[in-house]
Order: C-alpha cells, then sequence, then structure tokens
C-alpha cells in the first residue's frame, strides 16, 4: 500500500526544476494510508457495533417475547417489563416492535369474567350425534391470571406517554384496535404518533383525561361499559367516536378538537357532558342517541355542527353555545326539556322536522343566519322572548302544542309563519318585525296575542284562523300592506290603538265570530272590509280612516258601533252592508262621499245624531235628504242629523 501511495504521489506532485526528495513522498504517502486506514476501521467498528447491537436487541427481544408466552402470570408480568425495558434501550423500528408487541398482547382474545381466575383450561364432552358415534370433546385453554398481566402492560404503556416519563414513547403508534381494556388510566398522556382504538372493548371506567392525540384519535365502534372520561382532552387532528357505544357518562368538558370530530350514530346512556368545548374543525353527531341528560353549555363551534336525526332522550342544554357555522338539527328528537337559552347562530340553524316533546327554550337567543323551524312540532311550551333574528326565519307548517312565546323578538328579515298551527296560546307581544311577516293560512286554537307588535314590512295574515282571543292592541303596521283577508277570528278580536300606517289594511270577507273592538285605530290607508262577517258587537269607536274605507256588503250580526269615527278619506262605503242589531254613529264625521245606498238597516235602532261632520257632499240613503222614505228606526226623526257645534 506505501508503494502505491508512493507512486501516486510522485505522479500528481507537480514537476518543477527543483526535485522533490524522496524521504518527503514517503512521509506523506504514510500519512495518507494512515488516515484510509483509519476510515476503513471506523466502518468496521461500526459495522461490529452494529451487529452487536442488533444481536443483542434480538436476544433480548425474543427473551422478553418468550416470557410474555409463558403459561406462569409472574413470568408474564415479568416479560412485561422486560418488553418495556428493550423498548426504552431502543429507537426507531426497533422500538415500534417492542410497542406492538405489547398492543398486539391486548389484542389478544380475552374472556373478563376469567382474567383473575386460576383455570388454565376447560374441557367440555358432547355425546356423540348418533347412537354408533364416538363423543365429542372441546378443550378451552386460558392464560391464568391475565388480567394482572394487562393492566400492567396497559400500566407500563400510560406512564411512558406522560411528560415526566424516563423515555418518552409519545411519537410511537399504538394500535389497540379490538382489544378489551379493562379500567384503562390514559389520563394526561400524549399519542403523537396514531392512536387507534377502533371496535375496543373498555370495560369499567376509561380515563383520558387531560390526554393530547396530536396524530388523530379513533375509537370507532368502540364500547365503554363504565364511564369515560375525556375531559381536558385535546385532539389534534380528527378524532373518531361515530358508532361508539358509551354504557356510562361520557365526560369531554373542556375537550379540544382542532380536526373534525365524528360522534355519528354514538349512543351514550349515561350523562353526556360536553360543556366548555372548542370544536374547531367540522363536528359531526348525527343520527346520535344521548339517553340521559346532555350538556354543551359554553361550547364553540367553529365550522358545522350536525345534530340532524339526533335523539336527547332526557334534558339537553345548549346554554351559552357559539355556532359559527351552519348548525343543523333536522330532524332531531328532543325528548324532555332542551334549552338553547343565550345561544348565537352565526350561520344557518336548521331545525326543520325536528320535535321537541318537552318545553324548548330560545330565549336571548340571536340568529345571524337563516334559521328553519319549518315542520317541527313543538309538544309543549316553545319560548323565543327577547330572541333576534337577523335574516331570514322559517316556521311553515309548524306545530305548537303547548304555549309559544315571541315577546320581544326582533325579526330583522323575512318571518314566515305559514300554515302554522298554535294549539296552546301564542305571544308575540312588542315585537317587531323590520321585514315581511307571513302568517298565512295558520291556525290560532288559543289566545294569541301580538298586542304592541310592529310591522315595519308587510304583514300577511290571509286566511288565518283564530278560534279563540286575538289581540293587536296598539299594534303598528308600516308596511306597504296588512292583508287578514278572509281571516277567522272565533273570539274575542281587539285592534285598538293599533294604527296601519300602510296603503292598504284588508279584512275583505273576514269573518268575526265574537266581539271586535276596533276602538281608536288609526287607517292612514285603504281599509277594506269588503264583504266581512261580524258576529258579536263591532267597536269602531274614535276610529280614524285617513283614506278609503270599505265596508261594502258587510254584515253586522251583533251591534255596529262607530261613534265619533273620522271618516277623512276620498270615499266611503256601506253599501249593501246588512245591520241586524242597531248601529251607533252618533258623533261621527263623515268629512267625504259616503254611501249607505242598499244598505239593510235592519229593525234594531240606528242612530246618526250629533255628527261632528255631514260631507259635502252629504251621505248618500235610498232616501231623499230630506228624510221621505227613512226607516223609523234610523234616528234622529229630524233628518239629515244637525251638525254638533261642539
Amino acid at each position: 500500500m506505501a508503494f502505491a501511495a508512493y507512486s501516486f504521489l510522485r505522479w500528481i506532485t507537480p514537476t518543477s526544476e527543483a526535485k522533490a526528495a524522496p524521504i518527503d513522498i514517503t512521509r506523506v504517502a504514510l500519512t495518507v494510508v494512515a488516515g484510509v486506514g483509519g476510515v476503513v476501521a471506523l466502518v468496521i467498528a461500526y459495522r461490529r457495533q452494529r451487529d452487536v447491537e442488533q444481536s443483542r436487541f434480538v436476544e433480548r427481544f425474543g427473551a422478553a417475547a418468550a416470557q410474555l408466552g409463558a403459561t406462569d402470570v409472574a413470568v408474564r408480568i415479568a416479560g412485561v417489563y422486560a418488553m418495556a425495558g428493550v423498548a426504552d434501550e431502543s429507537d426507531g423500528l426497533r422500538r415500534q416492535q417492542c410497542i406492538d408487541v405489547l398492543c398486539g398482547y391486548i389484542r389478544l382474545p380475552y374472556t373478563p369474567e376469567l382474567g383473575g381466575n386460576h383455570q388454565t383450561k376447560d374441557i367440555r364432552k358432547h355425546p356423540a350425534p348418533e347412537p354408533s358415534g364416538p363423543e365429542t370433546e372441546q378443550h378451552f385453554e386460558y392464560r391464568q391470571n391475565d388480567r394482572e398481566v394487562r393492566k400492567t402492560i396497559i400500566r407500563v404503556i400510560a406512564d411512558h406517554l406522560r411528560s415526566d416519563a424516563e423515555y418518552d414513547w409519545s411519537t410511537n403508534d399504538f394500535d389497540f384496535r379490538t382489544a378489551h381494556l379493562e379500567d384503562v388510566d390514559f389520563s394526561r398522556a400524549a399519542f403523537s404518533g396514531s392512536a387507534r382504538f377502533d371496535g375496543a372493548t373498555f370495560t369499567g371506567d376509561a380515563s383520558f383525561g387531560g390526554a393530547a392525540f396530536g396524530n388523530g384519535a379513533a375509537f370507532h365502534g368502540a364500547t365503554f361499559t363504565g364511564d369515560a372520561a375525556f375531559d381536558g382532552a385535546a385532539f389534534g387532528d380528527s378524532a373518531a367516536f361515530s358508532e361508539v357505544a358509551f354504557g356510562g357518562a361520557a365526560r369531554f368538558d373542556r375537550a379540544t378538537f382542532s380536526g373534525d370530530a365524528r360522534f355519528s350514530g354514538a349512543t351514550v346512556t349515561g350523562d353526556a357532558e360536553f360543556s366548555k368545548v372548542t370544536f374547531s374543525a367540522n363536528a359531526r353527531c348525527r343520527e346520535a342517541v344521548f339517553s340521559s341528560m346532555a350538556r354543551f353549555r359554553e361550547t364553540t363551534f367553529a365550522s358545522v355542527a350536525e345534530f340532524s336525526e339526533t335523539r336527547f332522550s332526557d334534558r339537553a342544554w345548549f346554554g351559552d353555545v357559539r355556532f359559527s357555522g351552519p348548525a343543523l338539527f333536522s330532524g332531531a328528537e328532543f325528548g324532555n326539556l332542551v334549552s338553547f337559552d343565550d345561544v348565537a347562530f352565526s350561520g344557518a340553524a336548521e331545525f326543520s322536522q325536528a320535535t321537541f316533546s318537552g318545553d324548548a327554550w330560545f330565549d336571548k337567543t340571536t340568529f345571524s343566519g337563516t334559521a328553519v323551524f319549518g315542520e317541527a312540532v313543538f309538544n309543549s311550551h316553545a319560548r323565543f322572548g327577547k330572541s333576534m333574528f337577523t335574516s331570514g326565519v322559517a316556521f311553515v307548517k309548524t306545530t305548537f302544542d303547548g304555549s309559544a312565546w315571541f315577546d320581544n323578538v326582533s325579526f330583522d328579515g323575512i318571518a314566515w309563519f305559514g300554515e302554522a298551527m298554535f294549539n296552546g296560546s301564542a305571544a308575540f307581544s312588542k315585537s317587531i318585525f323590520s321585514g315581511e311577516a307571513s302568517f298565512d293560512e295558520a291556525t290560532f286554537n288559543r289566545a294569541a296575542g301580538f298586542d304592541g307588535v310592529t310591522f315595519n314590512g308587510d304583514a300577511g295574515f290571509d286566511g288565518v284562523t283564530f278560534n279563540s282571543d286575538a289581540e293587536f292592541d296598539e299594534a303598528t303596521f308600516n308596511g306597504l300592506a296588512a292583508g287578514f283577508g278572509e281571516v277567522t277570528f272565533g273570539g274575542l278580536t281587539r285592534f285598538i290603538r293599533a294604527t296601519f300606517n300602510g296603503i292598504t289594511a284588508g279584512f275583505s270577507r273576514a269573518t268575526f265570530r265574537g266581539d271586535t273592538r276596533f276602538d281608536h285605530v288609526v287607517f292612514t290607508g285603504t281599509a277594506g272590509f269588503f264583504g266581512a262577517t261580524f258576529g258579536g258587537t263591532a267597536g269602531f269607536a274614535e276610529a280614524t280612516f285617513s283614506d278609503y274605507a270599505r265596508f261594502d256588503c258587510v254584515k253586522f250580526n251583533g251591534l255596529a258601533l262607530f261613534d265619533k269615527v273620522t271618516f277623512s278619506g276620498p270615499a266611503v262605503g256601506f253599501s249593501e252592508a246588512i245591520f241586524r242589531s242597531g248601529a251607533g254613529f252618533s258623533k261621527a264625521a263623515f268629512a267625504s262621499q259616503t254611501s249607505f245606498l242598499a244598505t239593510d238597516f235592519g229593525s234594531e235602532q240606528i242612530v246618526f245624531t250629533e255628527p261632528r261632520q255631514w260631507g259635502p257632499p252629504s251621505p248618500g240613503f235610498d232616501w231623499s235628504d230630506g228624510g221621505e222614505g227613512r226607516p223609523a228606526n234610523v234616528e234622529p226623526a229630524d233628518w239629515p242629523p244637525a251638525v254638533a257645534t261642539s
């Protein structure tokens, strides 16, 4: 080698006039040889060390595995610690192999009822199926006292996943799929690698409180027979709890889900605790079943929150929840009290076809997106007091079997209540409808209160049925139209001091079966009562009609009171109207053309005494201006009536 190095250096050394001394070249050649030799020695030493370590790993790994396979429980427990020791002194793939063996042991078939006994074999003999045939035997072999071995494995793994562990296994993968786990405690454990618990069975209580799952948590199809504690857990990626069966309580208080959280098809037999949880991505809980109380207080849903067709058998609390994305509860079933008080829905709120068997509380709730309750059923009381609907809201074909409270509600967008069924009392007192309000074809079977309500958009009540009292006292209609066409008012109807500022207020062909009060009402636009029927007393005392007033073809079956009414619009029509029980127009003001032509005044007293104004032109009747042909029941006897002086 020295000769070769010497020749090489002679070849690469630049030539010059002065010749290099042979001794110098020889020294350099020896230095190069020494360096190369050192490198070769290091490589050989590394390979030898690697082979030694591999041989040592294989030897220790094999010995630990053999101990885990022993029949004696003490040997198996020793094997657990031996395998953990091998993992501690290894890294990378070797450590993962050790962990896989420990997890694989947990996945072996296991019968909890036999986990703590000393039985090793069970032989069962069966008689021959035929008289001449041999009998058969079945041999069942068991690992003696295997419960302690399995508990040791879980304890060792959990200890290596906590922050105070001497050797950290948190970056490794753990596969517990289909495993049977008893009274496991993974509290404060950190799973930075994959954590697979799909199809696992947790017997007894399972604790994952404060655990951190950095690379996803998979519990799909798992079964928890006792309480499951995930309070304060952190899920850095997706968390799969779909089809999970929680036999006891499920506690997720203060947990954080950074990725998608899937609970679809899950069943929770005990209490479900999800208060102060943060869902940063989608939260899917479709077709889940909560058999006991479910709490989601002060929880934040940053994206889609889906509870479609989910069943809440007991009370459900969603108070102070923040839904930043769509909240989907379509087809959900609430079997007991449910509270959405002080909730903020920033996206769409979908409750179509939901069923509320107990009280439903939505007091002081804010709906910033579209809210849909179409075809929902409220079997008990529904409360929406002081809530805000900043976009459209739909209660189309919704059924309210109990009381429905919408007091002091702000409807900033379109509000649809078409074909809704109110079987209990309905209260909309002092609410504000800034957009269109549609109650067309709705049914109110008990008292309906709209007193003090403000309608800034069109108000549609066409075809509505009020089978009991309806109160619109001091209501304000600022929209272009207020439609009550063909409405049926079955009880007492009150519009006292209501104000109609729109172009039209339409009550055409409406039916008022009970007493009706329009006292002190102001009609700025056209007031249309064409073809309406008043079954009881109809009171319009001191009402003001500033535009057209149409009472043509109206039937007043009860007393009609228009005392001190002011008709100042272009025309007033009572043509072909029928007064069956008398009418009072005393001190009324007829400031424009008024027609009583073809009017049937019946046989009861009709009073036109002391009008405050009598035209011009004078109101038109089927008799002369001097009173010739006037029915005897129409007063005063001296016709035309004398205008009041004060």
